[in-house]
């Protein structure tokens, strides 16, 4: 989970061309598929907006 936080925050920075925003993410682990077969995978949330710590405000994308 520490890793698709890196990943996207590495790929925001990427696209605004800066490393002053942070940004916040829900992680999460899903065991089970709908019909009970184990299918381990990742839900991601991704909060609309930036956060820059230089300043203490917080921006939306």
């Amino acid at each position: 989970m520490v890793l698709v936080e890196a990943c996207l925050s590495e790929l925001i920075q990427a696209h605004f061309k800066t490393d002053v925003r942070e940004i916040d993410v829900i992680v999460f682990i899903h065991t089970h598929s709908r019909d009970d077969n184990y299918n381990p995978h990742l839900h991601v949330i991704l909060v609309k907006g930036a956060f820059f710590p230089s300043n203490q405000d917080w921006k939306g994308f």
